[in-house]
């Protein structure tokens, strides 16, 4: 009876000392915001799936930061090998495409504006901010299932964000609609906590030589570019009219489109500047399509792809409706 007493007991002994060292919902979520606070710099690379129109679209991305507030986020596009650089420094926020020498200064407060799948700070901000927010431990690592804010779209309504339970830097997002299908996903590798950065890291001139060099193998040429259309119209819509006219950089087509959705597409043949020029200001939020990254406001979706620059404007169609026409230009992706 006593050995049986004994092994109850120890039993009860190792259940509480298991529990004692559990810890709670709140206190995981306050070491992920210490954490936040803590990193002053960091770089990790990171693979990122968009699903859409039932393929796949896969880039390489590369994140980088530097305290206050430094970000720089590399993209290149599997499908086209197109590179854009999104970066924020002390004079804003840029959009650089190295295969055109262009880049494009926003007014935006981004990343903090909006979800961003791939920064760890804005998923910490995320899960912070949601109140029922719904974590639970797997393997070792915490699962979180929060609530996303994409500034200019409500399709993106939720996502599953892995966080590793040692180092308390994301592993996996996954990004999902209001039917909860997958939209986004982004695994990330080892992240480094002590980067070796260049003193220009985060300036325009610095970002875009560096990144010609690094990818001038890999850049597109434009050598076999076309004029393209949408195929992803909403019900009742077609296209009423196209004028294809050429200019100095080789072709601007208009189409205008009626329906029950009326919208009109400008594109325009794009060529590379010699030298970097003073950067394009843009009115509007950087955005993720397909492709990559797009600018958008209210009335206007506006992105580049092998050397086109692609132009939504309608005051009927609302943000998700524009990304499924931009993102119906790039129905050739491999699935």
């Amino acid at each position: 009876m006593k050995k049986i007493i004994s092994v109850i007991l120890i039993i009860v002994i190792v259940f509480i000392l298991g529990s004692c060292g559990e810890k709670s919902q709140g206190d995981i979520v306050k070491s992920l915001g210490e954490k936040m606070e803590k990193i002053d710099k960091f770089e990790v690379d990171a693979v990122m799936e968009i699903k859409e129109m039932n393929k796949s679209h896969l880039f390489d991305v590369n994140i980088k930061y530097k305290e206050p507030s430094f970000f720089k986020v590399t993209l290149k596009n599997r499908d086209s090998n197109n590179v854009q650089i999104v970066l924020k420094n002390e004079k804003g926020v840029f959009v650089l495409t190295p295969a055109l020498n262009k880049s494009f200064k926003f007014q935006s407060d981004w990343p903090l504006n909006s979800s961003q799948p791939y920064l760890f700070q804005s998923l910490v901000k995320d899960i912070i901010n949601d109140e029922n927010v719904v974590v639970a431990e797997q393997n070792g690592d915490y699962v979180f299932e929060t609530k996303v804010k994409y500034r200019r779209s409500s399709e993106l309504t939720s996502q599953k964000i892995v966080i590793d339970g040692k180092t308390l830097f994301p592993k996996e997002v996954i990004v999902f609609d209001s039917s909860n299908n997958e939209k986004i996903n982004v695994l990330f590798e080892d992240v480094n906590y002590k980067p070796k950065f260049n003193e220009d890291e985060f300036k325009v001139d610095y970002s875009m030589n560096q990144a010609i060099s690094t990818y001038k193998d890999d850049l597109p040429t434009f050598d076999e570019r076309t004029i393209m259309y949408p195929t992803g119209l909403i019900d009742g819509t077609t296209l009423k009219q196209e004028t294809v006219k050429e200019i100095i950089t080789g072709k601007r087509a208009i189409m205008t489109f009626e329906g029950t959705a009326p919208f009109t597409v400008v594109e325009e043949y794009l060529t590379t500047d010699e030298e970097l020029g003073a950067s394009e200001i843009i009115y509007g939020d950087p955005v993720l399509i397909c492709s990559g990254i797009a600018f958008q406001t209210d009335t206007t979706l506006l992105w580049h792809d092998n050397g086109i620059e692609f132009l939504i404007i309608s005051e009927h169609l609302d943000p998700d409706q524009m990304y499924s026409v931009a993102n119906s230009f790039m129905a050739d992706a491999k699935k």
